[in-house]
């Protein structure tokens, strides 16, 4: 599941609402099942969290409605949900060997004329009427792009065209806040995805020598020395200074040890969220196996705890590439798939916080 959480937006035109969900997600879905949580629904209402997941297979479609509610929508404790369903090819990779032909097939409504997947829909929205979550919209389009037609599930009139996403209210305040937008999935994935052979091939080798200097040459304040070695890579980036290859080698050898790591968790609940972030974002694609797992954690929990859920899922598949059972990895998908809010998570690294802020005080401002 892909979850940007706490996502502000007034309800509107369904096609102006359909133009803000690639901003709304971080990238353009396609073959998605989308569902954004409504609230305050006696009032203005408002939209809370977005989720996407791929299509499901028609025949789980009651397991599919029952993971929705006891996970994501009931988190959020919504009221409402507007519905989307974008294209009509489920995944069938995820389909059980007993679906069959059925995942092949474009279910629809009576004569056949009506929105595809109009079965997953109903089953959705009336096991969410059974726990008092109405459906305010629910809607179905080919593909989310300027001029494409859009179709009510439940309301022959209610149709029209998908507004242009480039120029969505949502798309010009989710820049301003510096977040980008990317075409698809699998433009992500290569955000975060590993460089060449050579350089992982290269920096393996230096880690290794690193960690031999260090067996050699015991240092019990290692620790702390390590803290202060990541916090200063940060530092120097906060204030656009650039970080040499053996700067970034020694700050991926310092948050390989869990103790480091979950000091420096709390970077991303203090000022130095944005320079933290950019450089495990720059480490996660050097990385070589097995050091990329505690980065790539490093960079999940940042990117989750301010509402990027889907560059935390990629982040977090580079970890279950490597490593299934990872603690914070395993955590961090749960809580993703969940849809916990970012503020009970950054819970997990509190206390973590409160230790930058009296390093960060400690050494003054940048």
């Amino acid at each position: 599941m892909t979850t940007r959480l706490n996502t502000q937006l007034s309800l509107s035109d369904p096609g102006d609402v359909l133009a803000a969900i690639p901003h709304m997600l971080g990238f353009h879905p396609t073959d998605s099942f989308v569902l954004i949580t409504m609230h305050d629904l006696t009032g203005t209402p408002r939209f809370g969290a977005t989720m996407r997941v791929d299509l499901p297979c028609p025949s789980q479609a009651c397991l599919f409605s029952e993971f929705l509610l006891t996970g994501a929508v009931g988190k959020q404790q919504a009221e409402g949900v507007f519905m989307i369903v974008i294209g009509d090819r489920p995944n069938l990779a995820a389909c059980p060997e007993t679906c069959g032909g059925a995942c092949h097939a474009t279910e629809t409504p009576g004569d056949g004329s009506g929105p595809p997947l109009h079965d997953v829909v109903e089953v959705v929205r009336k096991t969410l009427l059974q726990a008092g979550i109405i459906t305010a919209h629910a809607v179905h389009t080919p593909a989310i792009g300027v001029g494409e037609p859009w179709t009510c599930y439940y309301d022959e009139d209610c149709h029209g065209v998908v507004a242009d996403p480039k120029e969505s209210p949502m798309g010009a305040l989710m820049a301003a806040q510096g977040s980008v937008t990317f075409g698809s999935r699998e433009e992500l994935r290569e955000l975060v995805a590993p460089e060449s052979p050579e350089v992982l091939n290269r920096w393996s080798a230096k880690l290794d020598a690193l960690v031999e200097d260090a067996i050699d040459s015991y240092d019990p304040s290692r620790h702390a020395t390590d803290v202060r070695t990541v916090f200063g890579a940060i530092r120097r980036i906060a204030t656009g200074s650039a970080l040499t290859e053996d700067d970034l080698l020694g700050v991926l050898q310092a948050v390989s040890d869990v103790r480091v790591r979950d000091v420096v968790i709390g970077a991303a609940l203090t000022e130095l969220a944005r320079p933290a972030e950019e450089l495990w974002l720059t480490l996660v694609r050097k990385a070589p196996e097995p050091e990329v797992v505690e980065v790539a954690a490093l960079l999940a929990f940042s990117a989750y705890v301010r509402g990027e859920g889907a560059l935390a899922s990629v982040a977090l598949e580079r970890i279950e590439q490597v490593k299934l059972d990872h603690n914070l990895g395993v955590l961090l998908r749960r809580s993703l798939d969940a849809g916990l809010p970012p503020a009970e998570l950054a819970g997990i690294a509190r206390d973590s916080a409160d230790d930058v802020q009296l390093l960060l005080d400690e050494e003054g401002p940048c």
